[in-house]
């Protein structure tokens, strides 16, 4: 199924993108991201551009197995063709060779396309939690 028809509501939009980058398809990915998206509070401290963020997912792919994630609490508000998610999340597998384990929370801004009606990710930060 294609990243577009996955992508109808705010939450489908969050969970594709985690779905992607289990995945290894950056194809899908790049769909999700608007050109200016902005991403801080991941492995890399601040990314600024879609461009950008697909060459870290690249060489994150190269790298790592993401054996299973899990997102749950959402909450969601939408202000028109603008929304915001906030939900806890966590994952593992390994990464050069080297298992991790990792929990948290994120908060997502995705804009609606309004020809096709889809979401795209605007921004994306994450924060993590001791478990």
């Amino acid at each position: 199924m294609s990243a577009a028809t996955e992508t109808t509501t705010p939450e489908a939009a969050v969970r594709r993108w985690w779905d992607s980058m289990r995945a290894g398809d950056l194809a899908a990915l790049e769909q999700l991201l608007l050109d200016d998206y902005i991403s801080s509070g991941g492995p890399v401290a601040r990314t600024l551009g879609r461009d950008e963020v697909l060459a870290q997912a690249r060489e994150f792919v190269a790298a790592a197995t993401i054996e299973s994630h899990a997102l749950s609490d959402f909450a969601v508000r939408r202000h028109g063709d603008v929304a915001v998610c906030a939900y806890a999340w966590s994952e593992s597998g390994t990464h050069a060779g080297r298992p991790f384990a990792l929990d948290g929370l994120a908060t997502d801004v995705l804009v609606r396309d309004p020809r096709e009606g889809l979401w795209r990710h605007q921004a994306h930060h994450t924060s993590m939690v001791a478990t």
